[in-house]
């Protein structure tokens, strides 16, 4: 057989016929995110002799992709290692493979957990066969960034991982906002008021905001709530691999937390009663709805003062020992002097004939120590600006564990001699942030008998009634004798006050022992 050398022009032919089926398998990947994903791209699985194979996806993580490419919002709340965030890359970086001049804004918990996003992605662009030649495209990756552009270096789609900051992401205006862990990142507030405009345009731009869950946070109120964000849940067993013997095993070790990393259901998910300080709260049993207080109960004021946050609670004491929770103020940026004016509104009631009295006034209004020391700029107590304008201020105890300790003893449920079963705390549904916050509050990890002072949002409320609390089931002792020896920041202000602030100090302590 004799064999002929084919011309150039055969040869041209050839690699041409090539390169065409190359064009059309690129256009069909642009058309079809799953089809890419399970042909191109890999994962890397440490149980593997190789760490990195090819990526074949369960129907739950198809399922996924598919509903990205449908839905601009995305939430996704997930069991532990489910692949998702992989998954989420995949989509990612075929919007920039496939879409020159895009951008993806990333945020994690740390810079660390950004540039490990960023590692990930160089490892899907690293290991994409022939495929990315047929568009004419290059990248390149630094700690933080990565950068595809074809040939000419006039297109380009940017790939970008910020750690969570306030401002993170503002600068950017995105094609895709990827939260990665998201009920897990500090600022999470912050982050989606900062964020969230760079991509939210008529014409374009998604979220995918994807994380396992933390009670108390801002994702976990975006998945409860009635919005528009596309919710999936994958759960434990989205992995085909784990049967129920292996999750038997598993809850068996993890205990009750196997609810928070394992969730069979959102709702299980969303329980996660192993991480709430109040787990004993009940709507049902702890709320009520409005009624109006009779004139012979006793009324007190509680309040948890600062810039950030001003809340305030009357509680009303029925006859039958029975502590009412029935007015709330819960306001940002309020000053003193608009706190007090707005309490003072709140002891008026409007009679059936129309007319208004004062009468919800308190028998004490009570405050957290930390109201009493003095400013170093104005020489004077938040709580003697609170009496200068016209609100008069009792200490409470600050002792977190006992004031904790007695919310539980007025949640308990208790059986009256009728057998009727009753609690001695019920808070109208008027007093949203109250009922809002207090089943959140999360026990603090490093002290069980704490409640956790993070998300900070959560803790206004619940101290306020703490400050309360306390007061009510622990009075104070009698007071001491008139005549007493004050310590040397009392007498230090005593000596340097004006006789107004004289009489407030001798109320409060006594007279001085000089």
């Amino acid at each position: 057989m004799t064999w002929k050398r084919k011309s150039k022009a055969a040869a041209v032919d050839y690699n041409d016929y090539i390169r065409d089926i190359m064009r059309a398998e690129f256009e069909y990947c642009r058309n079809d995110v799953v089809y890419w994903a399970n042909n191109y791209c890999v994962i890397e699985d440490k149980d593997s002799p190789e760490i990195i194979i090819p990526f074949k996806g369960w129907e739950a993580q198809n399922q996924t992709l598919r509903d990205f490419d449908t839905h601009r919002l995305n939430l996704i709340l997930k069991a532990r290692q489910m692949g998702i965030t992989w998954i989420a890359l995949y989509y990612c970086t075929h919007d920039l493979v496939f879409n020159l001049g895009h951008t993806v804004v990333a945020l994690s918990k740390t810079e660390d957990d950004a540039k490990e996003l960023v590692r990930r992605m160089s490892v899907i662009l690293d290991n994409q066969p022939e495929i990315l030649r047929a568009g004419d495209l290059v990248w390149r990756a630094t700690a933080t960034s990565v950068l595809i552009t074809d040939m000419s270096g006039k297109l380009v789609s940017t790939f970008k991982a910020f750690p969570s900051s306030p401002s993170a992401g503002r600068s950017f205006t995105g094609n895709i906002l990827l939260l990665d862990e998201w009920a897990f990142q500090e600022y999470a507030g912050e982050i989606w008021t900062s964020a969230y405009p760079t991509i939210n345009r008529p014409t374009g731009g998604k979220v995918i905001g994807l994380s396992t869950i933390k009670k108390g946070t801002l994702f976990e109120s975006l998945w409860i709530e009635d919005n528009d964000f596309h919710k999936i849940f994958l759960s434990v067993f989205s992995d085909p691999r784990r049967t129920q013997e292996w999750y038997e095993r598993t809850a068996k070790d993890l205990g009750v937390m196997v609810k928070q990393e394992y969730p069979r259901t959102a709702e299980e998910a969303l329980s996660n009663l192993g991480g709430s300080y109040f787990p004993e709260f009940d709507y049902s049993k702890h709320t009520c709805e409005p009624f109006r207080i009779p004139e012979d109960w006793t009324i007190y004021n509680t309040l948890d003062y600062g810039l950030d946050m001003f809340a305030h609670y009357k509680v009303a004491i029925s006859n039958d020992n029975i502590a009412y929770v029935f007015h709330e103020i819960y306001q940002s940026g309020l000053i003193i002097s608009d706190a007090a004016a707005k309490v003072k509104v709140a002891e008026l009631r409007e009679n059936e004939d129309g007319s208004v009295e004062t009468w919800y006034k308190p028998k004490l209004r009570l405050a957290p120590p930390d109201l009493w020391n003095r400013s170093q700029e104005t020489g004077k107590s938040r709580a003697l600006l609170f009496y200068e304008n016209g609100l008069e201020l009792v200490r409470s105890n600050n002792d977190r564990h006992a004031g904790w300790l007695a919310i539980k003893e007025l949640l308990k449920e208790r059986v009256a001699p009728n057998g009727e079963t009753y609690t001695r705390l019920k808070i109208f549904r008027t007093c949203t942030n109250l009922i809002r916050t207090l089943p959140q509050l999360l026990i603090d990890e490093k002290d069980p008998e704490d409640a956790a002072k993070e998300p900070h949002e959560l803790t206004h409320a619940p101290d306020a009634l703490r400050y309360f609390a306390i007061y009510w089931t622990q009075p104070p002792q009698p007071k001491a004798p008139k005549k007493v020896k004050y310590r040397p920041d009392i007498m230090e202000d005593y000596l340097n006050a004006s006789e107004e602030e004289r009489q407030i100090i001798i109320k409060r302590y006594g007279e001085p022992l000089l």
